[in-house]
């Protein structure tokens, strides 16, 4: 449920105004999440304050005190504890026994929960009101009633360094009605800018920044101020959106870049640690990452206080981000004086052009010397009074659409753009089932040693205890892994080279394939709950999700993930007898409907024929490689004569390959027996070789002159080690899709 925005009602006193403390600001919402409340508002004299926070839904009342000093120029930060999510609740304000505020009329609400479908969160930067008396955006801010407004600096203008003068811009700035009643019904997070951290275009340990950070500490309720000492990064999350909101001025140029070694930072060492932790952990299928400087160079000439004036830890934060396959990130800033859309071309290291959007001002000038081409520039636009809206909206598979909308004091939308999941993420689902390795380890170990399994391997006993209680726990614990399994299957591609190692099968052959197994077995157990409990649209749902991750193995064309695909599908016929047996007839179609689906873009023996033959290729060229680092003769004849040994091992195991590239639909029991002849062939000649060895060891050691092919025995042993068992791979492909038509047809 949004926050719901009501008029702020006027200060209510017991007795005569005189008579009582007041309030001078506020109160207003901070940090806000799911189970705390962040509150900010300034008395007019010291003392010790309470507020009471009474639940709509059962009347229960909360409480959080916060105490007035001179030393903090009598502002007040109260955090409220224990609340319930998505809860709305009554604001009290009291000062011993006197009501000084009573929010009769006014609701504000915790946090939705992170697995809400959709969130919107407000952007603007910007606001004098010094200057510009009339600001009608706040009005449209309101209107819209989003989850969140983050301003980006310049909120106020104050250009002083001294602590009374930065107090008194704030003072001024909170006062101004449009901005008052919108930080009394929005939660808020702030950072600043050049203006509201020193003054125009600075940054760094500059003339007067000693100042601003305890003043802002004061005047802001986040619930957190970067590492406690320096700076004011940080995040909060609502719904699918968790936004990282960045600190580039007190940071720029006080320490070398921790992303690009060597060069000058602009976020410092401990905020890019902060930042990395935060995106390697983050759920949320948008993350934005936002700050005042815009992320590009295009300002007019001399502004030196943009990421175009970093971009080699800029370049460098794009580069992590596409190592680690972090998808739905999105850049927002401001500052410019100026509305813009960037598609940074980051494609081919990212894995995706990330967006930028450039949100400014909320009531100021526009400045035409910041209207300068850059890369992947999609719009600019000069509106003295704007806003820019960000709203994410996730389907059943945990994709979201995340659409920007520029809106203007007058109403106008003047720019909207919708951003489909594809445009978010890398084309490859690498990342997404890495993701899914880390938080199935979150929830269950390094070995998934809390996973309730029977035995070393529990080939079955799971099964019959899906329903227990201790799986129930387990498919809750692994909600997050559930969430990166159904993004990485909604990826259509699994490519066969990843920026990670270079191999994606290698990969999943040595580092991924318990856990897939894992989540397999998560997967089945699930959808065995959902049928006990009477669901079987989950059930249906697990066969498709069963196949989608059999087709991306395929994708893989290595011979290991080949198997494990066949082993996926005979799970998936389990799970299908399964709901044929407690569903019947309700399931009949939509089951019926995922198998054909499955089946008919189902590759055909001959193509596993030609994946064997190419993996055996490579498992030939590594053997040699391997032989020739040698300094024995075995070594040296590996070195000498490789393309003789090549040119015999292909002789050898060429046949077995080619009877199965030509294989058509199915494999007979000829085909089979053929292929099988093969190794009984390269067996046979093993054999007699051995045999004959012995013959000419024994006539060399009688004085006998002996002439050994060295290179035939080197590609006879090669072969004997190196050959697959093609024929069987091949019919345990053709089982597992046997058993899949056979689900079809019942």
């Amino acid at each position: 449920m949004k926050v719901l925005l009501v008029a702020l009602v006027p200060l209510v006193a017991a007795v005569a105004q005189d008579a009582v403390p007041i309030l001078t600001h506020g109160p207003f919402l901070g940090h806000v999440d799911t189970t705390t409340m962040h509150v900010w508002a300034r008395a007019a004299a010291p003392g010790t304050w309470t507020l009471h926070l009474r639940a709509l839904r059962d009347g229960t009342v909360a409480t959080a005190d916060a105490e007035a000093t001179a030393a903090n120029d009598g502002t007040l930060h109260f955090v409220a504890k224990g609340l319930a999510p998505d809860e709305r609740y009554v604001p009290r304000l009291v000062q011993g026994a006197t009501t000084v505020f009573a929010g009769a009329d006014v609701v504000w609400s915790t946090s939705v929960a992170d697995a809400a479908r959709t969130a919107t969160v407000t952007f603007g930067s910007c606001a004098n009101e010094k200057l510009v008396p009339e600001q009608p955006i706040w009005a449209r801010i309101r209107a819209r009633a989003p989850h969140a407004l983050v301003l980006l600096g310049d909120t106020p203008y104050i250009d002083l360094g001294t602590v009374a003068a930065r107090r008194q811009r704030h003072r001024d700035f909170f006062a101004f009605p449009p901005i008052r009643d919108t930080l009394a019904t929005i939660p808020t997070w702030t950072t600043w800018d050049d203006h509201d951290y020193a003054t125009n275009d600075t940054f760094g340990a500059v003339a007067g920044s000693e100042t601003a950070r305890p003043v802002f500490v004061d005047y802001h309720a986040h619930a957190g101020y970067d590492d406690g000492t320096h700076g004011i990064w940080t995040k909060f999350r609502r719904g699918p959106v968790e936004v990282f909101l960045l600190d580039t001025r007190s940071c720029a140029d006080v320490e070398p870049s921790l992303l690009a070694p060597g060069e000058r930072s602009a976020l410092g060492r401990a905020q890019t640690e902060w930042l990395q932790a935060g995106l390697l952990a983050s759920t949320a299928p948008c993350k934005v990452l936002a700050c005042g400087m815009v992320w590009n160079g295009g300002v007019r000439p001399g502004k030196k206080d943009c990421w175009g004036n970093w971009l080699p830890e800029r370049d460098a934060l794009f580069a992590w981000l596409g190592k680690h396959d972090v998808d739905g990130v999105v850049l927002v800033s401001g500052d410019v004086h100026r509305s813009r859309l960037i598609l940074h071309p980051t494609r081919d290291v990212v894995g995706y052009d990330v967006p930028e959007a450039v949100t400014s001002p909320l009531a100021q000038n526009v400045i035409e010397a910041n209207k300068v081409d850059v890369p992947g520039l999609a719009f600019d636009a000069g509106e003295a009074s704007s806003c820019l809206f960000l709203t994410a909206n996730v389907d059943d598979a945990g994709q979201a659409v995340v659409r920007l909308v520029f809106q203007a004091g007058d109403g106008r939308e003047f720019h909207v753009r919708e951003f489909a999941p594809e445009m978010l993420r890398s084309a490859d689902a690498a990342g997404h089932y890495r993701r899914l390795q880390a938080r199935l380890h979150a929830a269950f170990g390094q070995r998934l040693e809390g996973l309730p399994l029977e035995g070393d391997d529990a080939p079955a006993a799971w099964r019959r205890t899906a329903e227990s209680a201790a799986w129930r726990a387990a498919v809750v614990a692994a909600g997050p892994a559930f969430a990166a399994w159904r993004l990485a299957l909604a990826v259509p591609t699994l490519r066969s080279r990843s920026r990670l190692t270079g191999d994606s099968a290698t990969e999943f052959a040595e580092k991924l394939t318990i856990d897939c197994q894992a989540m397999q077995v998560l997967v089945d157990a699930r959808a065995r709950q959902a049928l006990a409990d009477g669901d079987p649209a989950v059930a249906v749902a697990a066969v498709g999700e069963l196949l989608a991750h059999a087709t991306h193995l395929r994708q893989l064309d290595e011979t290991m993930p080949w198997m494990g695909a066949a082993g996926v599908e005979r799970r998936a016929v389990g799970l299908v007898d399964a709901v044929w047996r407690q569903a019947g007839a309700v399931a009949a179609e939509p089951l019926r409907a995922t198998l054909r689906t499955h089946l008919a873009g189902r590759p055909g023996p001959a193509r596993l024929a030609v994946v064997a033959r190419a993996r055996n290729h490579r498992d030939f060229q590594e053997a040699i490689a391997t032989l020739s680092r040698g300094k024995d003769r075995q070594a040296l004849l590996a070195r000498t004569f490789t393309d003789d040994v090549r040119r015999l091992y292909e002789e050898f195991v060429g046949p077995m390959f080619s009877l199965g590239e030509r294989l058509g639909d199915r494999m007979t029991a000829a085909d089979r027996d053929a292929m099988a002849n093969v190794h009984k062939q390269i067996a046979a000649r093993m054999k007699e070789r051995k045999s004959e060895l012995e013959d000419l060891s024994r006539a060399a050691g009688a004085g006998e002159k002996v002439t050994v092919d060295a290179s035939a025995d080197l590609a006879l042993m090669l072969a004997t080690l190196l050959c697959p068992p093609l024929d069987r791979m091949l019919e345990e492909h053709q089982t597992a899709g046997d058993a899949l038509a056979a689900a079809v047809a019942k």
